[in-house]
């Protein structure tokens, strides 16, 4: 499925709209809560296995596996970027599904 850059502007521009009507519904659900501290506990986990990877890299420089902390560096990295990748992705899914209920 193709999106021009207009569905994508669309879903940008209603976004407040949708925004209004959450809040006039009240807050969130148990089951969203629970969800989205699970997805501040992953991000936390994830955003501090990135500085200590890379002090464990610098502080082993001098070993003969030293490639293997740089390894764990780049892992780490691309776990954050998968996360934010992901995270971005489902909240413009919901957005987008949200936009949808709106117009019908």
């Amino acid at each position: 499925m193709t999106r021009t850059m207009n569905d994508v502007f669309r879903v940008l521009a209603a976004f407040p709209r949708v925004l209004r009507r959450r809040r006039a519904r009240g807050g969130l659900t148990h089951e969203q809560f629970k969800d989205g501290c699970l997805i501040v506990q992953m991000g936390m986990f994830l955003h501090c296995f990135v500085p200590a990877s890379l002090w464990r890299a610098r502080s082993h420089d001098g070993d003969a596996g030293s490639w293997t902390n740089w390894l764990g560096v780049a892992m780490a990295a691309a776990l954050v970027v998968f996360f934010w990748w992901f995270l971005l992705k489902q909240a413009y899914k919901a957005l987008e599904n949200a936009v949808a209920r709106e117009i019908q």
